[in-house]
């Protein structure tokens, strides 16, 4: 049964509305019920659009009305206008539908409608009278209309009435034709009153005739929507309402320019391309465009389910380049269980919603891509609007065969009141670079981005040549364009690994053999296995071993700490594959230096951690230097006593083995005094940047020895006795204070910036370098959108990118 009309049809047209499925006769009725559906057809009565409520079926055909009131006031019509007056204005309505225009009425020089050839004569207009009275009647009414000049109604009856003719135009023929009273080969403009033999109007003179008329200047005229045009099926359309008006078709949806929005323009449009729909009267073309309105009321509402859906494509795409995932994760994995979830949870319509997000692999690469523009634009405009900035740069070739060049960068954010660290750039260079070529590498970027060198007060490397060089380096370079004082500080952890390096050369024989072990057993997975299952069968703590790496800052300490605790199960495993390397855990001596280089390294591997980590300032690594420092000294104090419960893996040993330890003891002081004059050598307190400037760190604490100017001085007593900024010193950081007080001790301020921005490792750059080899789509990581989004803490704008795609 039809939803609408009510009415059985064999042939249903089915349509589903708000998840509703309804069932219609014929597409017309669907048509109006989608119309009633969605509050956009009229009341019947007034005519006001929005809700009807109530119905009556009158002369065959359904009329709507919003309450009881307008359907008595329709009823109330009809009957006073009786059902004759009604049938006459229908009847009236349709003929005039297409063929009513605007009268015109016009002045000008009229127009000739019906010419015949004087040059040429077809035989079929040779024979018979019919011919002449034709001319006769020809020329009769030309000269009427000639005489007249008022209107063409005349010439157009004879023209309708007559049968249609093969009419020439006199100026395109070829062959000589009567023009100006003279034969003439070659066409030329002329006036509308020389090509006839009738009387010269106004007295003109043939002289006057024979010269081209003058060009007439256009007038700009728009023509103005009338309400009429919806006879012919046009309306205004909705987005020219502001700007010259211009129609639109109900039934094709075509536009048509202000210029076109005549009626005989629109009169043409319905006859020639819908000429079926000529004579439907003007209620049918109302119905049209309410179904107009209802689809592009639909259509808006399909942008902005769009709109969401490519914001989510855009978050997807952010979390699987900060997750370091392949580009294809997302059409591959993420999509079908995200359908298959909304379907089960939601309903089948959102999951057939969430197919329509666009997740393909390109399209991911490009949405990566854009948030990585946006991060970068962000960054630069913080770093512009600090006045000072640091850098921290290290290159590796680790990393898929391909030398990287990272920069990070410290600098004061505004928004936050304290100091941020962010990836600056990611650049591929050659396999061989020199310093000179590093500083152009990041000067041409620099430059790119409209930064100045002369903001720059710290630079931090590993200690490299290329990077340390005080003539042809990039140090060199730097200080050349800076045009200041600009704080070169050598990596504290690079430093502390240098120092560590240092061993005796039994120590040493003994750090070559447990990787001689370590590489026997790890290199064959078989080999790796049954030691595996070998330790399970023992109830062993540990079952398997670490790689030993040489890479960066990594210790040795968990590797070899390993090593001694499965010595035993080791010992069996190498037994059974006869190997020679078992005859080191027979010794006890050599037993015994395994025990102290694994508890040397692994408290040489707390401090690596100390020294790792972010907004590390030099300040904080003087004073964890100072600490190990005072702690080897305590040590050595503490060997020279036979005391060893600083190293506890060796002093279980020890106590348990009855091995003789005067010589293990010489072994274990000398290298510890090493330790400790290599310590000295790569943190000399000449190079102390604390000295003088403690005063960052706590300005109400009473600095003597400060490296202060006169008036400088006065600002900080000022400042160490405000009680109000040393309760705000106690709840927020040093880098947060000084921003702070930026306005009121602004001096001091830019004093304390300059030693609290320059950093103080590359532990960033190697931190980086780490993500990039532990990954498995390293390829991918390399380029450096990818890499910007995995690193960064800044938070794309992607409400604005979502805006730009509109």
């Amino acid at each position: 049964m039809c939803s609408y009309c009510s009415q059985t049809s064999s042939n249903l047209v089915e349509n589903r509305l708000e998840g509703k499925l309804e069932e219609f006769c014929c597409e017309d009725c669907m048509s109006k019920y989608t119309v009633l559906f969605y509050q956009m057809a009229k009341c019947d009565a007034c005519k006001r659009q929005g809700k009807l409520n109530e119905s009556i079926k009158w002369q065959g055909n359904i009329k709507y009305f919003c309450n009881l009131f307008c359907v008595l006031e329709f009823c109330h019509q009809q009957t006073t206008n009786g059902p004759d007056s009604q049938s006459k204005v229908s009847i009236s309505k349709a003929p005039t539908a297409s063929m009513e225009l605007p009268s015109v009425t016009t002045n000008t020089t009229p127009v000739i409608t019906c010419v015949v050839s004087l040059a040429e004569v077809s035989p079929a207009q040779s024979t018979g009278n019919t011919n002449s009275g034709l001319k006769d009647a020809v020329f009769t009414d030309a000269a009427k209309i000639i005489k007249d000049g008022s209107t063409q109604t005349n010439a157009m009856k004879l023209h309708s009435s007559q049968p249609s003719r093969l009419l020439k135009n006199k100026a395109l023929l070829c062959k000589p034709v009567t023009q100006t009273k003279a034969i003439s080969c070659k066409p030329h403009t002329q006036h509308k009153e020389c090509q006839t033999d009738l009387p010269v109007p106004n007295g003109k003179s043939d002289v006057e005739l024979d010269s081209p008329p003058a060009k007439k200047r256009k007038i700009g005229f728009l023509q103005t929507y009338d309400a009429e045009y919806l006879k012919v099926g046009f309306l205004i359309y909705p987005g020219s309402k502001a700007s010259p008006p211009r129609s639109q078709c109900v039934i094709c949806g075509e536009i048509l320019s202000a210029e076109n929005m005549k009626p005989a323009n629109l009169s043409h449009h319905l006859k020639t391309k819908h000429s079926e729909l000529e004579n439907k009267p003007v209620d049918f073309f109302e119905q049209k465009s309410l179904e107009m309105d209802c689809q592009n009321s639909s259509f808006k509402k399909c942008l902005l389910v769009e709109k969401s859906l490519v914001k989510a494509s855009y978050l997807i795409a952010f979390q699987i380049a900060a997750s370091k995932k392949p580009f294809s994760t997302a059409e591959e994995l993420i999509k079908p269980y995200l359908v298959e979830m909304c379907s089960e949870v939601v309903s089948s319509s959102a999951g057939d919603k969430m197919k329509t997000i666009p997740l393909s692999n390109n399209t991911i690469g490009h949405r990566i891509d854009e948030l990585s523009a946006d991060i970068e634009d962000q960054l630069i405009q913080k770093v512009r609007e600090s006045k000072w900035f640091a850098l921290q740069i290290d290159e590796s070739s680790e990393v898929s065969n391909i030398t990287l060049l990272l920069c990070y960068v410290r600098f004061i954010d505004n928004d936050c009141s304290d100091i941020k660290e962010e990836l600056l750039c990611c650049i591929e260079m050659p396999s061989q670079v020199t310093g000179i070529e590093i500083f152009e590498l990041i000067n041409k970027y620099i430059d790119s981005k409209s930064l100045n060198w002369k903001h720059c007060v710290g630079l931090c490397t590993d200690g490299v040549a290329s990077m340390t060089g005080r003539y042809s380096g990039l140090r060199a370079k730097i200080q050349e364009v800076a045009m200041n004082t600009v704080a070169f500080t050598h990596c504290f952890i690079h430093r502390e690994h240098l120092a560590a390096e240092m061993l005796s050369p039994c120590l040493h024989e003994i750090l070559l053999q447990s990787a001689q072990i370590l590489s026997f057993i790890k290199t064959n997975a078989l080999n790796s296995r049954m030691l595996t299952i070998l330790c399970e069968e023992m109830e062993s703590e540990r079952v398997n071993l670490p790689l030993p790496a040489e890479v960066r800052w990594i210790s040795r300490g968990r590797v070899l700490t390993r090593l001694f605790e499965l010595r035993h199960e080791i010992e069996i495993f190498l037994n059974q594959k006869h190997s020679d390397l078992a005859s080191y855990f027979l010794d006890e001596e050599w037993v015994a230096r395994l025990a102290y280089l694994s508890d040397i390294f692994s408290l040489i591997n707390e401090l690596n951690l100390s020294l790792q980590g972010t907004m590390t300032t030099v300040f904080s690594l003087y004073n964890k230097m100072d600490i190990f420092k005072e702690k080897l000294k305590m040590w050595l104090k503490r060997t020279q006593e036979n005391d060893y419960d600083m190293f506890p893996s060796f002093s279980e040993f020890s106590n348990s083995s009855s091995l003789n330890m005067r010589s293990i003891a010489g072994i274990v002081f000398d290298h510890l005094e090493g330790l400790s004059r290599m310590f000295n050598d790569c943190y000399p307190p000449e190079e102390d940047l604390r000295s003088g400037n403690l005063w960052i760190v706590n300005p109400f604490m009473n600095h003597q020895d400060s490296n202060l100017k006169d008036f400088e001085e006065e600002k900080l007593a000022k400042l160490s006795s405000d009680l109000g900024l040393q309760s705000v010193f106690k709840s927020m950081s040093v880098t947060q204070f000084w921003i702070k007080a930026k306005t009121s001790y602004p001096e001091l301020h830019e004093r304390a910036m300059t030693f609290l921005l320059p950093f103080s490792t590359v532990y960033l750059c190697d931190a980086t370098f780490s993500a990039l080899t532990e990954s498995k789509q390293r390829n991918l990581l390399v380029s450096g959108p990818a890499l910007r989004l995995a690193v960064t803490s800044l938070i794309p704008r992607i409400e604005k990118l979502v805006k730009e795609k509109e």
